[in-house]
């Protein structure tokens, strides 16, 4: 694309004469008014999946690996205390991703109440993020992340 540099007293006084000779320039590059735009480059579908798999060979950086709540126990309970329940999406032995009716503030310290199995553990977290995850109804997915590495009960 082209640089437009117009010196003092040229066009018109509003500018317009300089903006249409700005605009028919630029259609006049691009293909001028009417043109299809050029067809957008396609990816087949074994691409796609190629791309799809250099991602997943990528070396895991996390510190635990995430586990699903029934790769941990039958049943898994969050409670942020003082607020309400909330719903494990995903567990690991250094925290949690909930899901929450409410949005928590990053960077504030909580207690966490998480229920394996029926047997209670009480655990300090940071929040470390809260977004909204849905609108109907709200729901927010936030990551909690425990001030000392927990271990996590063996699946019976």
């Amino acid at each position: 694309m082209s640089r437009f540099e117009v010196s003092a007293g040229e066009g018109s006084v509003d500018g317009t004469d300089d903006l249409d000779a700005l605009f028919a320039e630029l259609e006049a590059e691009l293909g001028g008014p009417g043109t299809s735009p050029a067809p957008a480059a396609t990816v087949s579908d074994q691409e796609l999946l190629d791309s799809l798999d250099a991602v997943s060979d990528r070396p895991e950086l996390r510190d635990s690996p995430r586990l699903t709540p029934d790769e941990v126990a039958r049943e898994v309970r969050v409670t942020v205390r003082g607020a309400a329940e909330a719903r494990a999406i995903n567990v690991s032995e250094t925290g949690v991703l909930a899901e929450t009716t409410s949005r928590l503030r990053p960077g504030t310290v909580v207690e966490l109440i998480i229920t394996f199995d029926g047997v209670r553990r009480m655990l300090r977290a940071t929040i470390v993020r809260s977004m909204v995850h849905s609108l109907n109804p709200t729901t927010f997915r936030t990551a909690f992340k425990f001030e000392e590495r927990t271990s996590l009960p063996g699946r019976r």
